[in-house]
């Protein structure tokens, strides 16, 4: 008998991580940041924040703070000193908004594009190798599949029932919804890369 099967007869209410998706995602993201961390800062000096805001600026420059946090769902304070950071090493190029003095925006430097193309030879290389294991039609399946589910995150805001303690009576179990950020809205979290 498999051990996940074992592990199911002998608590058939147990959560099973070989299956459960919400597992299989942290487990993969967690190693492919933990991958794309080391192998980003050995060959380019680079962070995982600063290598999402320098993809993110390649497609769209002159942007605010603000704006790279809502779009890579990123720590406002996380990107600010990634930001300090990319100015000071000449990667980003800062200016005032002719429209709103408050506002500051930010692009890529010539420094910071040449960085970025160099990256992206690589991170595409990356990427490819990891989509080797699938073919054509399982890798667009695969996307699909992903963008379907983070287009139905909402669903984690439907109410759920919480079991009472096993000393309580059934009557006293209530219904809470789980707290999670709107589509768009930034939550703080620990970093995060593409490979």
């Amino acid at each position: 008998m498999a051990r996940g099967t074992e592990a199911r007869a002998a608590r058939p209410d147990a959560i099973d991580p070989d299956v459960y998706v919400p597992a299989l995602l942290t487990t993969l993201s967690n190693n492919l940041t933990r991958s794309a961390s080391t192998f980003y800062r050995r060959n380019f000096g680079i962070g995982i924040t600063d290598w999402r805001i320098m993809y993110r600026l390649a497609g769209e420059p002159w942007v605010t703070a603000h704006h790279i946090c809502s779009a890579a769902q990123l720590d406002k304070g996380v990107v600010s000193r990634s930001l300090a950071w990319m100015e000071k090493r000449g990667l980003v190029l800062v200016k005032g908004d002719e429209t709103d003095a408050r506002r500051r925006l930010v692009a890529l430097s010539p420094a910071g594009h040449e960085l970025h193309e160099r990256i992206t030879v690589v991170a595409l290389e990356r990427e490819r190798n990891f989509l080797a294991a699938l073919s054509h039609e399982e890798t667009e399946a695969a996307v699909r599949l992903l963008r379907k589910l983070i287009g139905n995150l909402r669903a984690f805001q439907k109410p759920v029932a919480i079991p009472p303690p096993r000393s309580a009576s059934p009557e006293s179990a209530t219904v809470v919804p789980e707290a999670i950020p709107a589509a768009g809205a930034v939550r703080p979290r620990a970093r995060v890369a593409a490979p």
